[in-house]
């Protein structure tokens, strides 16, 4: 997974800039992008909009590889947090709405046998007693393509799965709470048992430019003090990796 350190430097370098000239052409100092490039810190995001503008990208790009087209498929932030974090975040939202769910996921997720994209996701995801399969790839040119379906006999699909040639990969379990705030952005709070605690937030309305949604949803983080040094493009597959 690219990091957005590596993004930012990759950019600064096909553009034949310097670290020294692109921190005259932010206002900032040579030790500031540097710190960006090595993914010590992280821009906050009105500087991640002037990036985006000098380096003629789309600014979501920068933080996420889900893309379709160059544009993402959806708008979505993910963020590592803490207990105190979780603690907080939780009251806060709780307080603010009364659409609120609790569920227990548990993915279970599989190596498949043809490798045919660099980037595959098998999963089964047993929710509220359903059972729903997703396989997701991303081909040569970065394009994701995604489908979901749900299944009533999870044995029988994993031995499917098996005479397939699928291998079992591991198990993501994690207790989620969901939040709909303003009816418009869901938030996520998870808590992933042997791995961490995480915020997802998705724009499940979307009525303006994907542009101007990304950015509506930033200031709505700095409004409610989430830490945007935290964010992750770490998916919860990726921790089964050794």
């Amino acid at each position: 997974m690219v990091t957005l350190g590596e993004k930012i430097k990759k950019l600064r370098e096909d553009a034949n800039i310097t670290q020294e000239a692109l921190a005259d052409m932010l206002y900032v100092s040579n030790k500031t992008v540097s710190s960006w490039e090595v993914n010590r810190t992280m821009p906050d995001v009105n500087m991640l909009f002037k990036l985006s503008s000098l380096f003629k990208c789309n600014l979501y790009t920068l933080l996420d590889n889900n893309i379709y087209n160059n544009e993402p498929i959806e708008i979505e932030i993910k963020l590592q947090i803490d207990e105190s974090d979780y603690k907080r975040i939780k009251k806060l939202l709780e307080s603010k709405s009364e659409n609120i769910k609790e569920v227990k996921e548990i993915d279970t997720y599989y190596n498949t046998p043809l490798a045919k994209y660099e980037q595959e996701c098998l999963r089964i995801r047993l929710e509220d007693n359903k059972y729903l399969l997703s396989y997701k790839c991303f081909d040569s040119e970065n394009v994701r393509s995604e489908y979901e379906t749900l299944i009533d006999n999870f044995s029988n699909l994993e031995e499917i799965l098996y005479h397939l040639g699928c291998t079992k990969k591991g198990v993501i379990s994690k207790n989620r709470i969901k939040i709909m705030f303003k009816e418009k952005y869901e938030f996520s709070l998870d808590k992933v048992e042997d791995i961490g605690i995480f915020l997802e937030v998705e724009v499940k309305k979307i009525e303006f430019t994907k542009e101007e949604e990304v950015k509506k949803l930033f200031l709505l983080l700095k409004e409610l003090n989430i830490d945007l040094n935290k964010i992750t493009t770490k998916k919860y597959n990726e921790y089964l990796e050794v």
